[in-house]
């Protein structure tokens, strides 16, 4: 089942920036990413009735176009997408704590405590899922309910006040100042971050009973509530927020508690800033399987599918995750990262879509398979293509060096084919971290059905 983002909470800023503080082409980029979302949900909803494994976009990748583009796309998930989005949400959980405290004046908060703050958060989160597997489920049940409750609060005090008469914020829902190409393409990145987590479901589809009923029905039903949550939630803070309210910070429901919930702000924002943290938390929790079938195909490091003997928690993964995250969070701005983490993980789902005419070829279709229109990966295919080239034209410096770093797993991928890898020094590197995990760790490896 989808669960609903915390990008509501942090991209309703970068979505009316890029639009030119235009309401209602805002609004319009929240539903056209729903849309958007929808069709390329649609599409492996066909994956886990047609494609009996699991992996999610991984397997689907390497199905459609082999081993090599299957571990270019474990490499990229890896170094960038799973760092970027456990630092994305540590940031933003920092964001939060960070500026009731700077209220009146947020552009002085100053950015190393942020970033201090959100090393802390990572670090906890990263413990819980070392200690225990349920501690980690726990926490995630914790966040959820945060979220929920405070996007329910946020959107009933944003509906109660339009029906109040206050419409003004809406006289002109077009006007705009400026429009820029690269900073539409900016707009939508963050738009789509807010609906990241569809793609989920297909990551452990042989454990799905009734997949031709059930997967569709829980991505029809898990992108339709978030599309309906998300786009009351905006209509509720340009209710009672101005554009510049809008724009003073990336903390936009601190200043929406700050003008219509009174006292009551003190319960919400701390349920904000728990659920931007449980994203770190399901991120942590969800990349351990992601790497165990890495380990399983034979394209990563044996010491990434070991588990702790005692906890049986994956924690050279969990290990590795967080040396990564530590590198990526010096960059310290959310804005900075929420565009590079959309645009490759947008990528890895381009190229599983990509492939959905190659797979149908390879897995012919059975009385159980769920199949869609070709007008869905189509539209996808042609909508990533047009934004993935603005956004590279119009702003290179933000994703040129992401983009040489994913291109490195090529030369990575074959010379771990060759005898120089898997007899040389970096053999033996790799027996040498086996050796730690299980000495100091306790760890042994795991086998495929723990994955």
């Amino acid at each position: 089942m989808y669960v609903c983002g915390t990008g509501i909470f942090i991209s309703p800023t970068v979505v009316l920036e890029g639009v030119g503080s235009s309401v209602g082409l805002s609004l319009l980029v929240w539903t056209l990413c729903g849309v958007v979302t929808y069709c390329a949900a649609m599409c492996y909803a066909e994956y886990g009735t047609r494609v009996k494994k699991s992996g999610g976009t991984y397997t689907y990748i390497r199905e459609a176009f082999g081993d090599l583009a299957g571990f270019v796309f474990l490499w990229t998930q890896l170094v960038l997408v799973r760092p970027l989005s456990v630092v994305l949400a540590s940031l933003a959980s920092a964001e939060y704590i960070m500026r009731p405290l700077f209220q009146a004046c947020p552009d002085m908060a100053p950015t190393t405590s942020k970033v201090m703050l959100g090393f802390v958060i990572l670090g906890f989160f990263v413990m819980a899922n070392m200690y225990s597997v349920r501690l980690g489920a726990r926490l995630q049940t914790i966040a959820t309910v945060c979220k929920v409750f405070a996007l329910l609060s946020i959107i009933v005090g944003g509906l109660l006040h339009l029906c109040q008469g206050h419409t003004e914020n809406f006289s002109d829902p077009f006007r705009t100042t400026t429009l820029k190409p690269g900073n539409v393409a900016m707009a939508i990145y963050a738009g789509l971050y807010a609906y990241g987590g569809w793609d989920n479901v297909n990551m452990a589809v042989e454990e799905v009973m009734n997949p031709h009923r059930t997967i569709p029905i829980c991505i029809l039903g898990g992108l339709a509530i978030p599309t309906l949550a998300y786009i009351l939630g905006n209509v509720a803070y340009h209710a009672v927020l101005t554009n510049d309210e809008i724009l003073s910070g990336i903390a936009v429901a601190v200043t929406f508690g700050e003008r219509k919930l009174g006292l009551f702000k003190w319960i919400i924002l701390p349920c904000v800033a728990i659920s931007a943290g449980g994203i770190a938390n399901a991120v942590i929790f969800t990349s351990s399987r992601l790497n165990f079938v890495g380990g399983r195909d034979g394209l990563f490091p044996r010491f990434l599918g070991m588990v702790n003997v005692q906890r049986r928690t994956p924690q050279p993964s969990i290990i590795t995750l967080f040396l990564v995250a530590v590198l990526v969070m010096c960059l310290g701005d959310v804005r900075s990262v929420i565009g590079a983490y959309s645009f490759f993980k947008a990528g890895g789902e381009f190229l599983g879509v990509l492939g959905m005419f190659r797979i149908r070829r390879k897995h012919p279709a059975t009385k159980q398979t769920y199949k869609v229109h070709w007008l869905f990966p189509v539209i996808y295919v042609v909508f990533f293509l047009a934004l993935s080239i603005t956004a590279v034209v119009y702003d290179p410096r933000t994703y040129l060096v992401p983009f040489l770093i994913m291109l490195l797993g090529v030369p990575l991928y074959y010379m771990s084919r060759s005898r120089w890898w898997q007899s040389g020094h970096l053999a033996t590197f790799n027996r040498w971290i086996i050796m730690i995990c299980h000495r100091l760790l306790l760890c042994e490896h795991a086998s495929q059905e723990a994955g």
